[in-house]
């Protein structure tokens, strides 16, 4: 049976909610939410309490799953959706979107982004706006070291010392 109900329970360690079913006043039991994948790669994304959504019962009338919510009046689309967007924006108003038409990723992130790994690559011109911090390594160009680099011409005073070498 296909039902209707609000968010009333968030179990957010075991992947359940409890929606309550306003027609007849009742609450579920837990209900698992549906998730796109579960196994080898997982995707995790909880309701919140007051959000409305559509429930699979099974037979019992209490167990099933909850499948999510949709678009309305009160929640609707975000800005900026169209054919071949992929939009998620979060209650702090952090925005990560795609555009399959031009090939864009575009993060708008309220407080900070953290990527940790062994190596990152960049294959592109980088433009940076505001200050760059680095702790405990170099900055090299075309092989020049920022730290080691040796110059020609350095004298007293005022002058102004030759080009790096390498």
């Amino acid at each position: 049976m296909i039902r209707f109900g609000t968010v009333s329970i968030v179990n957010n360690k075991k992947g359940t909610v409890k929606v309550t079913f306003q027609d007849l006043g009742t609450q579920s039991e837990e209900l698992i939410v549906y998730q796109g994948r579960t196994t080898a790669t997982k995707e995790y994304r909880m309701p919140v309490v007051g959000e409305n959504g559509l429930c699979l019962i099974v037979d019992n009338g209490n167990t099933g799953y909850y499948l999510g919510s949709g678009f309305s009046l009160v929640n609707p689309v975000p800005k900026g959706a169209d054919e071949g967007k992929d939009i998620k924006v979060y209650s702090d108003g952090t925005r990560i979107e795609y555009d399959e038409k031009t090939s864009k990723l575009y993060i708008d992130c309220k407080k900070k982004i953290e990527i940790i790994c062994p190596e990152i690559f960049i294959n592109s011109k980088v433009k940076i706006k505001g200050d760059i911090e680095l702790t405990g390594g170099d900055i090299k160009a075309d092989g020049v070291s920022l730290k080691e680099h040796l110059t020609t011409g350095v004298f007293a005073g005022k002058d102004i010392s030759g080009p790096p070498q390498q």
